[in-house]
């Protein structure tokens, strides 16, 4: 039955959305140079660089493209932190916050927008313990460990186009 399911909707067009081929995923095989732009900063883009090395393509910088038809841009956009209470003591004080760290990816060929990941969150918690240079600390560790997660997400749709 479950056959009989998955053949009538690939006979209809019927697909997921992404590429999930195992070889390129988000990124089509005739792509051989891509850019990071967008609004993250410095750390963010380095650290994504590293992550998508390949010897398939080459991340270059945008003034450096020769060659529209083999090149993408991968556009990175990070929404601004949200630090906000989540939870409140009897007398109304805040004793947790939420942090959550979002972004989006979109990657551009030709002018053209061929693949999205949707929003890519990460979140956690820090709590109100201690003066306010254990919160800051804490609130530190929490942003570092949160863009580790949220890179990490990044990193496996492009490489798996969902």
């Amino acid at each position: 039955m479950a056959l009989l399911l998955t053949l009538s909707l690939g006979s209809c067009g019927y697909h997921l959305v992404g590429h999930g081929n195992g070889t390129g995923g988000a990124i089509p095989a005739d792509v051989k140079a891509i850019s990071l732009v967008g609004n993250a900063d410095a750390a963010l883009l380095s650290q994504l660089r590293q992550h998508l090395q390949s010897d398939r393509y080459t991340i270059i910088d945008a003034k450096d493209i020769d060659d529209l038809t083999t090149h993408a841009m991968l556009h990175i956009n990070i929404s601004p932190l949200r630090f906000t209470p989540s939870t409140y003591d009897a007398s109304g004080i805040a004793t947790q916050y939420r942090m959550i760290y979002t972004g989006s990816l979109m990657l551009v060929k030709e002018g053209k927008t061929i693949w999205q990941s949707g929003a890519i969150s990460s979140q956690g918690d820090v709590y109100v313990a201690g003066g306010p240079t254990s919160i800051e600390a804490s609130r530190e560790r929490l942003l570092q460990d949160l863009h580790k997660q949220w890179l990490s997400d990044a990193v496996g749709r492009i490489r798996s186009g969902f």
